[in-house]
């Protein structure tokens, strides 16, 4: 299955394609159990996964907020349970796909902080998404 061209999303949108996602149980293709935190790519998943958007206002998020995460409930970057606020890094400058078998979204960006660039990804759980 070919997902259509977004453009530019906001939170409701990115609820509504999350809300899509055929299941819930484990997927073969994009492998989504084992990505509920961010985590480098280590394999490309680009045949599997079709890039539908951008988030809108991202460039004034980015200007806004800059590097600032947000963890209100003392979560971290790489908890399984940090909120998905796309307002905020890394969020703020991410790409959303999803993947062709199961339409289970995710957000992908590309890390260069330090350490030579990394591409980074995070499944995208529905009930994980702020506003």
């Amino acid at each position: 299955m070919t997902h259509k061209t977004l453009g530019r999303i906001g939170v409701k949108k990115l609820v509504s394609l999350a809300e899509k996602e055929d299941s819930t149980e484990a997927c073969d293709v994009c492998e989504k159990e084992k990505l509920k935190s961010w985590s480098d790519t280590v394999r490309d998943l680009s045949s599997s996964l079709d890039e539908v958007a951008e988030f809108e206002n991202a460039e004034e998020d980015i200007k806004k907020n800059g590097y600032n995460e947000y963890h209100p409930n003392g979560t971290n970057y790489w908890s399984v349970d940090a909120p998905i606020a796309i307002h905020f890094y890394p969020y703020n400058d991410c790409s959303v796909n999803v993947c062709k078998k199961c339409s289970a979204v995710f957000l992908r960006y590309i890390e260069y902080a330090g350490h030579g660039r990394q591409h980074r990804i995070r499944y995208v759980d529905k009930n994980l998404i702020v506003g």
